[in-house]
């Protein structure tokens, strides 16, 4: 597969994974010019056309996802029996890598992660997409240190396709629900299990559940109660360990109702926000009045009759004002919606939903939440409130953008450091050109844009025109060999003269780099020019040097002794033969590697 362009535009550059369902190819995408990860399917996939109709109609469906901790998915293809997708690449490692270096990952490290992984659970979730696959494998985090999730989609029709336990999935099943692992009906909250366990793993550094095989293992995620985090680590705090544990009930509807309702809880933790009890509403009790019996029966005067009458009254209407006073202020309870992670309109209709009013309080600076995002909410998702309450929402800015400076022409040190000194990690690819070798012909993103610090910044260096052979110029007067070099961008460096009986006075006799030999625009020549003949009766000898037994692109050193002397000229082995030339008669010694070869002539 290496080197093999599919679609006529990725080209696969090297084999960096090798995955249950797919081997993963590292490749560069020569239209956009930028690198991607090609997944290749096994060739057991390839041939259920089943699979294969709902794998695209899944991998499509992903495809549509656009959020920052989502691997995006470029294209989906076909080629010579060959399936394949183009993602985008990450230059880091893996979550599992992760763990497997660290042992166990500091909390407030393991709750941002897994509060990213539930972000993007909750945008694909609302897209209809359940993952079905969440593990750390699956999790790639980049050199910025935001986490990308991949594979959505795909695993579904894995999934749909697979129904038996085998060794390729051992992996999974560590991760699967126990609605996954007993074969039944999966939905959002399989995925929120399966987060759960992932956090369970980032800050213990083993999964809960382990066994000889995944049928063993599928059976304690079914049968067994779940561990207790902090007695395998005691420095998880307790808010984190509830978490987990409500992530990971056996039983769904026990769970969070959605990723969105867990990131927010997660989110609180974070920004040091404890989960209050439920508010309580107290109503203070009416004043029972008493019944005043009168023991002693007296006749009422007019006047007084009319007193009672209207003190009654008086009675009759503060009762009736302190009822309906007490219909307009007692306020219905309602439960506080999760709107972290949603946009500040989907946000503020939901809450209008729920009967409560928002208010901005702040704008901030985020790296993981896009621009108008809600970042955080006061009171916390879940709390109980008055109908009507306003709702505080801190919003996200985006990242802190910085305008990329302006590189081009610059050499390839200078550009490094002054991007770097903005913040930005640097790729560079060397490309052949015609400016001078060292220099920045082409940056991604140009100057003016403006990204978040940590963001790649791609630069294309010249190293020079494409190689190509020089030609002979023996034969050529001065003045003409000097115009091919200028034609072609060769320099001429110095020329000498020597006497000749076979070429006439001002024609070139020799020149370095030898004919035939690969140059590129800027190398310099060296030419020897005859002076006419010096010594009589001297015949030039063509000497030819055959190279069955020279590898092609070897470096072969030629030295010629004869009448004129010794001179050396080098040249690169193209698998035709070699040829120079000898005054009268001599020999001529030819190297390669640590072979020597010594030949006499005429």
């Amino acid at each position: 597969m290496i080197g093999k362009i599919l679609g006529k535009r990725y080209q696969v550059v090297e084999k960096i994974g090798d995955g249950g369902t797919a081997f993963v190819f590292k490749g560069m995408d020569n239209l956009l010019n930028r690198h991607v990860t090609i997944k290749v399917l096994r060739p057991e996939y390839v041939s259920d056309l089943d699979f294969v109709r709902r794998f695209r109609r899944e991998a499509q469906a992903a495809a549509s996802l656009s959020h920052p901790n989502i691997v995006s998915i470029y294209d989906v293809g076909e080629e010579d029996g060959i399936r394949y997708i183009v993602m985008e690449y990450i230059q880091g490692q893996s979550l599992k890598e992760l763990i497997d270096d660290l042992g166990r990952l500091p909390v407030r490290m393991a709750v941002d992660y897994a509060c990213q992984i539930a972000h993007a659970l909750s945008k694909a979730h609302k897209h209809g997409i359940i993952h079905r696959d969440i593990k750390p494998h699956n999790i790639l985090i980049g050199e910025d240190g935001r986490l990308k999730v991949t594979d959505f989609g795909i695993a579904q029709a894995v999934t749909a396709s697979t129904v038996t336990y085998s060794d390729a999935f051992l992996g999974s099943v560590h991760y699967f629900s126990p609605e996954q692992a007993s074969g039944g009906q999966t939905d959002e909250k399989s995925d929120i299990y399966s987060l759960g366990i992932v956090l369970f793993e980032m800050l213990t550094g083993k999964v809960p559940y382990s066994g000889d095989s995944p049928v063993s293992v599928a059976l304690k995620h079914i049968q067994e109660p779940f561990p207790k985090p902090r007695e395998i680590n005691s420095q998880i705090p307790i808010a984190v360990e509830r978490i987990i544990r409500k992530a990971a009930e056996k039983n769904p509807e026990n769970r969070y109702i959605s990723a969105r309702e867990m990131s927010g809880e997660l989110s609180n933790f974070l920004n040091g926000k404890e989960n209050v009890a439920t508010e309580q509403l107290f109503t203070p009790n009416l004043s029972q009045t008493k019944n005043l019996n009168s023991n002693k029966k007296r006749r009422l005067k007019p006047i007084h009759r009319a007193a009672l009458v209207a003190a009654l009254l008086m009675i009759a209407l503060l009762i009736y004002g302190v009822l309906t006073l007490r219909a307009y202020w007692i306020v219905p309870d309602v439960e506080v919606p999760v709107v972290e992670g949603e946009l500040l309109s989907q946000a503020a209709s939901i809450l209008a939903d729920a009967g409560l009013a928002h208010r901005v309080s702040d704008q901030v600076v985020s790296d993981l939440v896009p621009a108008g995002y809600v970042i955080s909410q006061s009171p916390a998702a879940g709390r109980v409130v008055k109908k009507g309450r306003e709702i505080e929402l801190v919003l996200s800015t985006g990242p802190d953008l910085v305008e990329v400076a302006d590189v081009m022409g610059k050499m390839v040190r200078e550009a490094t450091l002054l991007l770097e000194g903005q913040g930005f990690a640097v790729e560079v690819l060397e490309r052949h050109s015609e400016e001078l070798s060292g220099t920045v012909i082409a940056q991604n993103p140009g100057r003016g844009h403006r990204i978040s610090r940590g963001s790649t910044v791609t630069i294309n260096v010249s190293i020079g025109g494409k190689p190509f052979p020089v030609r002979d110029l023996r034969g050529l007067n001065l003045e003409d060999a000097k115009k091919w070099l200028e034609l072609f961008g060769l320099e001429l460096r110095f020329v000498a003269e020597d006497d000749s009986d076979t070429f006439t006075a001002g024609q070139v006799i020799d020149q370095i780099p030898a004919a035939g030999e690969l140059v590129q625009a800027g190398t310099l020549v060296d030419l020897t020019v005859s002076k006419g003949p010096g010594q009589p009766g001297l015949q030039r000898h063509e000497i030819q040097i055959p190279t069955n037994d020279i590898p092609v692109g070897e470096e072969v050193t030629v030295i010629v002794r004869d009448a004129a002397g010794e001179r050396t000229e080098k040249f690169r082995s193209t698998g035709e033969q070699i040829v120079t030339f000898g005054l009268g008669s001599g020999e001529v010694e030819v190297r390669w590697q640590n072979n020597v070869e010594i030949r006499n002539f005429p």
